[in-house]
C-alpha cells in the first residue's frame, strides 16, 4: 500500500483563520548550549527582536507577546515596540511559560477556553508567516485542541542531526512520535520523517490543562516538551509545507543564520 503524502500547503490559498488569536514567544536568558541567546546579534538586532518582528508581520494574529523572566529581554523586546509578559523564573519549558503568560491575560477573548493560542519559540527567527495562518487554519475544526509545523528536510544530513527534531505522522495528519534521533528505523521512501518547526498551537484550556500535568517521561528522555501531549493522549495535528525554518540551538546554528540573514533571505 502506497504511504499516505502529506498535503502541502496552497500558497494561494484564502487567508482564513480563527479571529483574535495570540501569539506568545517565549523566551529565557540561560541557555546551555548557546549563552544568552535571544539577546544574541542577528542583522543588528537581538534575536528574539528577529522572531517577534516575524511574527508581528503576520496579519491574521491579535496580539503578540514575548513571555520571559529577563528584565534585559524585556527591555530589548519594549525599546523595539514590543509587548512583554514578566512570568517565573522556574518553568522547565517554553509550554510552561506560555501557559503562565496566558494566565495573565485579562482581556477577552483570551479567556475564552476555544481562544487559540499560539506558541512561536524564541529561537525561530524565519519561521514562515504562511506557515502561521496555515496552522492557525487548522483550529477552524473543532476538533483540533493542538497542533504544529512540519517541513520536508534538505538533505540527509540534516535527518542526523540530533539538534533538527523529527516528526512522523499518520495518514490522518496527526504526530506519530516527535525525536531527536532519525525516525523511523530503517526510514527510506515509503517513511520519511518530516523536520519540526517550533511553532505550536493551542486551545486556550488545552494548553492550561498540559502545563498542570508536568513533564512526561518521553519529554524528559528526548527534551521535548511536545511529547506531554502525545503521552498524554492529546492528538497534535500537523500542517505540512515549505515552512522549513532555521532554529537556533547553537553557536554553529547562529553563524549559518547570520549568514542567511546577510544573504537577505527570510520566510514568507
Amino acid at each position: 500500500m502506497p504511504r499516505p503524502q502529506p498535503v502541502l500547503a496552497d500558497r494561494k490559498a484564502p487567508s482564513r483563520s480563527i479571529p483574535g488569536a495570540v501569539a506568545i514567544i517565549p523566551a529565557r536568558l540561560h541557555s546551555t548550549r548557546l549563552p544568552e541567546k535571544p539577546l544574541q546579534d542577528l542583522g543588528g538586532a537581538p534575536l528574539v527582536v528577529r522572531v517577534l518582528e516575524q511574527v508581528r508581520a503576520s496579519t491574521t494574529l491579535r496580539h503578540v507577546y514575548v513571555a520571559t523572566d529577563s528584565t534585559l529581554i524585556a527591555d530589548a523586546v519594549t525599546e523595539a515596540g514590543g509587548e512583554v509578559i514578566l512570568t517565573s523564573p522556574a518553568h522547565p519549558t517554553g509550554l510552561d511559560r506560555v501557559a503562565e503568560a496566558t494566565r495573565l491575560l485579562r482581556e477577552t477573548p483570551d479567556q475564552d477556553p476555544e481562544a487559540v493560542i499560539l506558541n512561536v519559540q524564541g529561537d525561530e527567527p524565519f519561521v514562515s508567516r504562511q506557515g502561521l495562518e496555515h496552522l492557525l487554519r487548522l483550529f477552524l475544526k473543532p476538533e483540533v485542541r493542538m497542533a504544529t509545523l512540519a517541513a520536508p528536510f534538505d538533505s540527509l544530513v540534516e535527518v542526523v542531526d540530533p539538534n533538527r527534531v523529527k516528526v512522523l505522522l499518520d495518514r490522518n495528519g496527526r504526530a506519530i512520535y516527535f525525536s531527536r534521533a532519525p525516525i523511523p528505523s530503517g526510514y527510506g521512501p515509503d517513511a520519511e520523517p518530516l523536520h519540526h518547526v517550533g511553532v505550536y498551537g493551542y486551545r486556550r484550556q488545552t494548553l492550561l490543562d498540559l502545563a498542570a500535568l508536568g513533564p512526561a517521561p518521553i519529554e524528559r528522555a528526548e527534551r521535548l516538551e511536545q511529547l506531554r501531549a502525545l503521552w498524554n493522549g492529546i492528538p497534535i495535528h500537523v500542517a505540512v509545507g515549505d515552512y522549513y525554518s532555521i532554529g537556533i540551538d547553537t553557536p554553529e546554528d547562529l553563524m549559518r543564520a547570520r549568514t542567511y540573514w546577510g544573504e537577505g533571505r527570510s520566510a514568507t
